[in-house]
C-alpha cells in the first residue's frame, strides 16, 4: 500500500519525471561532448598532416630581357634613271619632296625627237601617195595584160614595187611609235607618293641613256632591320604577331609586325636578318629613328625561377628541397625580371627546369 500510494501521489510522480529528464539531459550532453571532441581531433590531425606534407612547386626556366637597337629605314628605294638622252629643261622635285600623282621628276628637251617624228610623218605621207599611184598603175596593167596589150613581166614589176612601198609604210609606222615613246620618256618619272632622297641633276645639264638622275624612297612604310641569333629569333616568335618597339627619340612605344625574314645564311655573322614593319602611328615618317626591341631570352647556366617560400637561407648559404626530400645547395642570383620579379633566380648544376621542390617555409 505504501509503495502504491507513493506511485499514485501526484507530488512523487512529478519528482520522478524531473529525475528522468535530468538523466536524459546528462546522457545527451555527454554524447555531444564526445562528438565535438572527435571533430576537433580530426581537424587537428588534418592540420598536422598538411604541415607535415608541404606543397611542391615546379621550377621554371629563367629568362632575362635584352634590348636590341635598330634604325628606321624606308620600305624600298628606287633609282630614277633617264631612258633617253637630252638636255634637262626642268627639275620638278627636290630632296625631301614627295613625288606627285603625275610622277614627273625631270623634263628633257624634246626638240630633236619632235623633228625626227615630223620627218617620219612626212615620209609616211609620201609613201601613201606612192602606194595610191602604184595601186592604180597595177590595175591598168592587169587590164592590159588580160587583153594581151602588155607583158606579164611588166605587171609583176609594178606589183612588186607596190608591195615594197606597203612594207616601207609599215616600217615607218613602227618607227613613229618608237619616236612617240622616246618623246614621252623625255619626262623622267618617279613613283608617285615616294620621297626624293638624292638628286644628281640640274637644269641645263646633258644626260645620257641609263644615267641615274635621283633616288626615291617609300617612307609610307617604315622598316627596322635586326640581325638575330637563333635564340633571339625563337624569343621573337614566342612574342606572337603583335610586337612593340620603343622609340626613344619620340618618347613613345609603337606596335610592329614581322615584315620579312631573310632565308639565306650569313656565314660571317651567323645571324638571321629580320625586318620589322611599324604598324602604329608615327608623327615622323623618316629614316634614322632609333627603335629598341626588348626580347626575353633564356638566361642559361642552369638558372631557374622558384617562389621565395621554396628557398631556405642561412648564413648566406641557400638550399632547396626536392619533392623526395633531397636538399640541394644553390646559388641565389636575385629576383626575376618583369612579371616574375616576385620569384627568385637560383642556379645549380643539379637543378633543371621542370624539377619539383617543396615550399618549406612561409613567405
Amino acid at each position: 500500500m505504501g509503495a502504491a500510494g507513493s506511485l499514485t501521489n501526484p507530488r512523487n510522480a512529478a519528482l520522478s519525471t524531473e529525475a528522468a529528464l535530468e538523466w536524459v539531459s546528462t546522457v545527451l550532453t555527454s554524447r555531444h561532448v564526445l562528438m565535438l571532441t572527435s571533430l576537433l581531433w580530426l581537424t587537428a590531425a588534418h592540420a598536422f598532416g598538411a604541415e607535415a606534407s608541404p606543397a611542391a612547386v615546379e621550377a621554371r626556366l629563367a629568362e632575362r630581357e635584352i634590348t636590341l637597337t635598330g634604325f628606321t629605314r624606308p620600305r624600298a628605294t628606287l633609282a630614277v634613271i633617264a631612258e633617253t638622252s637630252g638636255r634637262v629643261l626642268e627639275v620638278v622635285w627636290d630632296i625631301g619632296d614627295t613625288v606627285g600623282d603625275a610622277g614627273v621628276f625631270t623634263r628633257l628637251d624634246p626638240t630633236f625627237i619632235q623633228l625626227e617624228l615630223e620627218a617620219n610623218q612626212v615620209e609616211q605621207s609620201r609613201l601613201r601617195a606612192r602606194i595610191d599611184y602604184d595601186e592604180r598603175e597595177a590595175g591598168r596593167y592587169r587590164t592590159l595584160t588580160d587583153k594581151g596589150s602588155a607583158s606579164r613581166s611588166r605587171l609583176d614589176t609594178v606589183e612588186h614595187t607596190l608591195r615594197d612601198n606597203r612594207f616601207a609604210l609599215r616600217a615607218l609606222a613602227v618607227a613613229e611609235k618608237t619616236l612617240e615613246e622616246r618623246l614621252a620618256r623625255t619626262q623622267v618619272t618617279g613613283p608617285a607618293g615616294w620621297r626624293i632622297v638624292d638628286r644628281r641633276v640640274e637644269p641645263g645639264q646633258w644626260v645620257n641613256v641609263g644615267e641615274v638622275l635621283a633616288k626615291a624612297a617609300d617612307f609610307r612604310a617604315l622598316l627596322v632591320p635586326f640581325a638575330l641569333a637563333p635564340t633571339q629569333y625563337a624569343a621573337l616568335e614566342r612574342l606572337g604577331d603583335t610586337l612593340g618597339l620603343w622609340l626613344p627619340h619620340l618618347g613613345r612605344e609603337v606596335t610592329a609586325e614581322v615584315y620579312r625574314v631573310n632565308p639565306d645564311f650569313d656565314p660571317e655573322t651567323r645571324k638571321i636578318e629580320v625586318d620589322l614593319r611599324i604598324t602604329g602611328p608615327v608623327p615622323e615618317h623618316r629614316g634614322g629613328l632609333r627603335a629598341q626591341l626588348r626580347l626575353p631570352v633564356p638566361q642559361g647556366g642552369n638558372t631557374v625561377l622558384l617562389p621565395k617560400t621554396a628557398v631556405e637561407s642561412s648564413y648566406e648559404e641557400h638550399w632547396v628541397t626536392r619533392a623526395d626530400g633531397q636538399r640541394i645547395r644553390v646559388v641565389l642570383l636575385g629576383n626575376g625580371a618583369g612579371s616574375d620579379r616576385n620569384l627568385l633566380r637560383i642556379s645549380s648544376p643539379r637543378v633543371q627546369p621542370g624539377d619539383r621542390f617543396l615550399m618549406t617555409r612561409q613567405d
